[in-house]
């Protein structure tokens, strides 16, 4: 097993999805925050963990980066799911900008316990385009089935041992399967 395939994840145990749920809850959660804060429920503590969860969510984003980059190589070109990927790259790594443009806004707030109406406007602008990428990272997933292991027949003890549900099949090969004749 390469590096690179380290990275990515076991067959039916991509690296990607769950380091994105770092990171979408940690910025969604500061987020929230600043809407708190702003809205005068305890702005001094929300103001505090709104710059540290998005600080968290900033920690992840580089390693969250890299593993969908890492599965989008993986998307055969010329497809619409590559085309979507790109998309879905585009709108996270433009939100990853808005998250980080929020937390230098906010960062004298955290100093002065204050949410600042800057941050908490770039902060809502980050979300939703998170919220917009997200969409589309899901119907990556979902529609053109990326990084989904199809295996059916796969027992229990082998689908949630990482490695052992069996070797990923491509796309190529699941059109090729659905051609043959069932018997």
């Amino acid at each position: 097993m390469s590096a690179v395939d380290l990275i990515r994840g076991f067959p039916g145990k991509p690296s990607h999805p769950p380091l994105t749920d770092v990171s979408i809850g940690a910025y969604t959660a500061g987020v929230a925050m600043l809407v708190l804060g702003a809205l005068d429920v305890e702005e001094g503590p929300m103001a505090h963990g709104a710059l540290l969860a998005i600080s968290a969510g900033l920690i992840v984003a580089a390693p969250t980066a890299i593993t969908g980059l890492i599965d989008w190589l993986g998307i055969e070109k010329d497809t619409p799911a590559r085309q979507l990927g790109f998309i879905h790259l585009l709108a996270m790594v433009t939100a990853t900008v808005l998250f980080a443009a929020t937390w230098l806004t906010q960062l004298d707030g955290y100093n002065d316990e204050v949410v600042k109406s800057t941050a908490l406007v770039l902060g809502i602008v980050a979300e939703l385009v998170l919220t917009a990428g997200g969409y589309l990272g899901g119907t990556l997933v979902f529609v053109y089935g990326i990084r989904v292991l199809k295996r059916r027949d796969a027992r229990i003890a082998d689908a949630l041992t990482p490695g052992r549900a069996g070797h990923e099949a491509t796309d190529s090969e699941l059109a090729l399967r659905e051609r043959q004749p069932h018997t």
